[in-house]
């Protein structure tokens, strides 16, 4: 049968693994299901942000994932006709521990959380199909299909992360909306020589359409072109015509030698109207599909998941009411409209002529040559600029230091922290350990109290030394005061008090949390 305070994850791509992975971390039990027999073999999204990097971190698995990978310290958009750049966004500057983008191929990110899924005892049922779903106010039933026969099964919740074509959504009876007509793009996974920085990634303007490059380890790169709608009895370009469209919009300077996987696909730039249809949630390409340019889908959706699974995880433990789940909605919801919007833009970059070609030009070369504009460019690509300042979630108590990190903002990792033998220490490593972190300055105890199980309290000055005050300066944490880190590394509560009440209210009427220390 199953389990009704246990979780349902359907899809075994980057986000259910994902998803899976950190409920399994805060102790809920998970069952993954996925309808493949086998993992994809297809390099499909190609690109890591700084911000999934800073989130795939908490799992312990980004120097796995560096390990297979390759840096890419900046973007370029360039003219395809003339190679003249156009504009640029330089990664190395930006606010992260991770300032670059890592490109890696899908089936080896799939492999390294599939690897950290099973340290976490998740076994990933494969060659299983979710056919019918049917929920009330107590969990959601199931019927799985696999080559032993049709299984019934009860849950508390279920994840859809089962891509563009998600059954899961389809079962619910939501479904993608938007005014935006299919593309079509040809993909390829190549072998390529050329004498451009293997460490930049590149879009390429041209009035048939734009092209894009995102090298990988070694001479291997991943290339995508928008394109004329093939047809329906067109399932993959042949090389010659992907050699053609290199040569064509790419002026000259990228020369293709082999290939390991060719194909088509369609996008409509669309995203469902409600994430959380009762006991059911949808993440990733299942909530919002959209244009590859800035290659933002994979890591949206890998951010939907660490939005989630702390949320999920309070509510499946009976931990915190299902209210709690509203916010995956209001917080990521946004973020998703906003990806459709820009990549949509993107994409209509790479493509508009004539006057508007002209003043598209104008804008880029305004973009490439101003610094700041430069510097706002890389963060919002990075992912660095989403956050929760409006959020119900987002609690900020007290007065607010000039400069400071506001709640609802992704927590900085400052240098400059020390663990009491002199080592250097990250917050970054600090949320290594499953829950909450509370950074605190004063009422180090009472607030363990308080916390209980829902996380960790440290406490600046005997747990980590701060001789450079950098808390003070990144978190606006005087004296006295505290800062509570969400898992997915945003800040929920920032007080100018370390006074356990604040605590203690935010968590019952914020969060809905009736008793930490069940966690």
């Amino acid at each position: 049968m199953g389990n009704t305070n246990g979780v349902l994850v359907v899809g075994a791509g980057p986000v259910g693994l994902t998803t899976a992975s950190q409920l399994a971390r805060l102790g809920v039990p998970v069952r993954v299901v996925d309808l493949l027999e086998q993992p994809t073999d297809e390099s499909r999204a190609v690109v890591i942000h700084a911000r999934s990097l800073e989130m795939l971190a908490a799992l312990g698995v980004a120097p796995r994932l560096e390990a297979r990978g390759r840096r890419i310290d900046g973007l370029e958009i360039a003219d395809g006709r003339t190679g003249a750049t156009r504009a640029g966004a330089d990664l190395t500057g930006i606010p992260s521990r991770y300032p670059f983008m890592l490109d890696i191929a899908q089936p080896d990110t799939e492999a390294v959380l599939a690897e950290r899924a099973a340290e976490l005892g998740i076994v990933v049922e494969r060659g299983v199909e979710l056919t019918a779903l049917t929920q009330d106010a107590d969990g959601v039933e199931v019927t799985l299909r696999s080559a032993a026969g049709d299984e019934t099964a009860r849950f508390g919740w279920v994840v859809g992360a089962d891509g563009g074509h998600s059954t899961t959504r389809h079962l619910v009876g939501t479904h993608l909306e938007g005014g935006f007509h299919g593309q079509h793009f040809a993909m390829a996974d190549v072998e390529v020589e050329t004498s451009l920085d293997p460490g930049t990634g590149r879009m390429f303007t041209h009035p048939d359409g734009l092209a894009m490059l995102f090298p990988l380890r070694g001479s291997r790169a991943r290339t995508i072109f928008l394109v004329d709608d093939p047809g329906p009895d067109a399932t993959a370009p042949t090389l010659e015509q992907i050699e053609a469209l290199t040569q064509e919009r790419m002026a000259g300077r990228v020369r293709v030698t082999g290939s390991h996987w060719l194909t088509y696909f369609e996008i409509h730039h669309a995203q469902v109207p409600q994430y959380r249809p009762g006991r059911v949630l949808l993440a990733g390409d299942a909530a919002h599909i959209h244009s590859p340019a800035g290659a933002q889908g994979m890591n949206t959706g890998i951010q939907d998941a660490a939005n989630l699974a702390w949320k999920l995880a309070l509510v499946a433990r009976h931990a915190a009411d299902p209210e709690l789940l509203d916010s995956y909605q209001e917080e990521r919801h946004p973020v998703g409209a906003a990806v459709v919007r820009t990549t949509t833009a993107l994409t209509g970059v790479g493509t508009t002529s004539g006057a508007l070609g002209a003043l598209r030009s104008a804008a880029m070369f305004v973009v490439g040559h101003v610094p700041a504009l430069g510097e706002a460019a890389a963060e919002r690509l990075a992912e660095l600029t989403v956050g929760y300042r409006d959020s119900s979630l987002a609690v900020q108590h007290g007065g607010h230091r000039r400069g400071a990190a506001r709640a609802g903002e992704h927590a900085p990792d400052p240098e400059g922290l020390r663990r009491p033998d002199g080592t250097p220490v990250a917050v970054e490593e600090l949320l290594a350990q499953p829950g909450f972190l509370l950074l605190a300055r004063g009422g180090a105890e009472e607030l363990r109290e308080v916390l209980g199980e829902l996380g960790t309290v440290v406490e600046i000055g005997r747990d980590v030394l701060d001789a450079d005050d950098v808390v003070g300066t990144h978190y606006g944490l005087g004296a006295e005061g505290l800062a509570l880190i969400r898992p997915d590394g945003y800040l929920g509560l920032v007080a100018d008090t370390a006074d356990a009440s604040v605590l203690r209210s935010y968590l019952a009427d914020v969060l809905r949390v009736g008793a930490p220390a069940a966690v």
